[in-house]
């Protein structure tokens, strides 16, 4: 098997963390509150972020921190352990709350503002919140949830915040001094919240040694420095913008951009105008920034690093970014919450020769395919259940033991999704375990219909779900939603895949749609898609 990290597999060595041999990069800042001092004392005066017209620089945010961090502190009572919550929008709240959260021994709590109100009571009770930082948009889906919580302060992003609230410039008063709380590296840093689409979300619980192990999984394996710059397009309230992104470019000493809700326009402007050399994002916002008629108007001849994942990339999206910017290194990413984002990342040189794999393990993460049933280990190119063992996996779910017993054992992460690792190492994702269609005992992986669909040109969005059959328990259902001005029939869609894959793996059903369901997080709502549309059947 070749040594794809040769250059970085001598910073990691193994070492024992809580009864477990990890691998670990040896030489590694002690907590998080480090890394953003240590890029304070290197650049004070370069930009740190930048939101619209706002910059602010790692001086000015270190003194911003400082503040907040006294505020909680001495004037709301936030002690180490306590959880403070963020339900914001990208934006420099957002990073200086965090970082007042950390310096002070807290546990961030990141809210997805998409969430009502029934959501966001579990979350503000679940996790105890005892102070609330919040965007005046999202009040309404909290007011009326705050009795039955343990918050005891609440401030809003507004000079007018309603009554019983604070000002958000109230908590970066200046500070009567510097308080520095002793963070050991495996204290905890972040409740993390999954997307519950089988049940009730669980709290992830990320310390300081998953967050950096994941910030320098991505410096090394994107081969980032302290000149790169990013722009999050993406929510920092999702584990891909809070750590691919912000954590990362901080310990960097990098320049982010943050950018409260995607547009194309926006977003070239940005890459031009901020010179961005990196950017990590959903497959879907390249394929509307490379539909922007305009998009080849802009200089992005900086960017140098585009990675993706959470759905699958189209191949011709590949070929065309690849034309768009000659010189861009294309990395497929894949992870978890549970994983601190990345655990499987593909090496540039790679990436085009094996588009339907996720790439290979980074240099401190171990991975395995067990039988979803025996725990049997599966061999090279079976297909089973993914299994992550790494410094950047969590060790247990917020006050949740049935969870943490069922997902974790003697540090090993069970995904949930089937995949395969080839003798090469090169893992692919074939689908979620209970997204899998048995038609008639012919096992269908949705990943592989959907991906010979993403190439139809004008395919937007695909989703394959298995739907009930008298014949056969299930068959496979296509939900398509069309390129703009795009026209496709029933019959074009079968045919598509009916030339590419078995006849058992072509849809018996397709349905048309003008968006997928999705939960708050992103994520396609498969469940939403199980029943079987008034069409004719096969």
């Amino acid at each position: 098997m070749p040594e794809y990290w040769k250059d970085i597999n001598p910073f990691v060595h193994e070492e024992e963390v809580k009864g477990i041999t990890l691998k670990t990069y040896r030489e590694r800042p002690r907590n998080l509150n480090e890394t953003l001092s240590e890029s304070v004392d290197k650049f004070p005066e370069k930009t740190a972020f930048v939101h619209g017209n706002e910059r602010i620089t790692y001086k000015q945010l270190q003194e911003q921190v400082n503040n907040a961090a006294y505020q909680l502190r001495r004037k709301y009572g936030v002690n180490k352990g306590d959880r403070v919550a963020f339900l914001l929008m990208n934006g420099i709240p957002f990073v200086v709350g965090v970082y007042a959260a950390l310096q002070i021994g807290a546990i961030a709590v990141p809210l997805n503002t998409k969430l009502k109100s029934t959501e966001l009571s579990f979350m503000l009770k679940n996790s105890g919140a005892k102070v609330v930082v919040s965007n005046l948009e999202w009040w309404p889906n909290i007011e009326s949830i705050l009795t039955d919580t343990h918050v005891e302060s609440v401030f809003i992003t507004d000079e007018t915040p309603p009554d019983g609230t604070l000002p958000y410039s109230r908590l970066i008063e200046p500070a009567e001094e510097n308080i520095q709380e002793k963070v050991d590296e495996h204290d905890y840093a972040f409740i993390m919240y999954t997307s519950g689409t089988t049940g009730r979300p669980k709290g992830a619980l990320i310390t300081h040694f998953n967050m950096i192990h994941t910030a320098l999984n991505y410096k090394y394996c994107y081969n980032l420095s302290s000149n790169d710059s990013t722009v999050i397009a993406v929510p920092v309230f999702h584990i891909t913008g809070l750590a691919a992104q912000l954590m990362t470019f901080v310990l960097l000493g990098g320049k982010t951009v943050l950018m409260p809700m995607f547009k194309s326009t926006q977003f070239l402007e940005i890459l031009q105008d901020e010179q961005i050399t990196h950017v990590i994002a959903s497959p879907t916002v390249y394929v509307m920034t490379l539909l922007d008629p305009a998009h080849k108007n802009y200089d992005v001849s900086k960017f140098r690093v585009g990675a993706f994942g959470g759905a699958p990339m189209p191949s011709e999206t590949l070929r065309a970014l690849k034309n768009w910017v000659p010189n861009i290194e294309l990395h497929n990413t894949y992870g978890l919450t549970e994983t601190t984002s990345p655990a499987v990342i593909m090496p540039n040189e790679y990436q085009l020769n094996h588009v339907r794999s996720v790439g290979v393990p980074t240099p401190v993460t171990e991975a395995k395919i067990v039988d979803p049933e025996t725990r049997a280990e599966r061999k090279p190119g079976e297909v089973g259940e993914l299994l992550f063992k790494g410094p950047m996996v969590i060790q247990k779910y917020w006050n949740n033991e049935e969870a943490t017993k069922k997902a974790i054992t003697g540090g090993w992460l069970a995904t949930g999704d089937l995949a395969a690792i080839d003798e090469e190492g090169f893992v692919t994702i074939m689908d979620r375990i209970k997204d899998m269609v048995n038609r008639g005992g012919e096992k269908i992986f949705s990943v592989e219909v959907e991906d010979v669909l993403y190439a139809n040109p004008k395919v937007m969005e695909a989703a394959i779900v298995g739907v009930p059959d008298d014949k056969y328990g299930e068959v496979v259902k296509a939900c398509i939603v069309p390129r703009n001005g795009e026209m496709l029939t029933e019959e074009e869609v079968k045919n598509w895949v009916k030339d590419r894959l078995a006849k058992y793996k072509v849809p018996t059903y397709v349905e048309f749609l003008t968006i997928l369901p999705r939960n708050p997080n992103g994520k396609v709502v498969k469940t939403e898609l199980r029943y079987v549309p008034e069409v004719s059947k096969n």
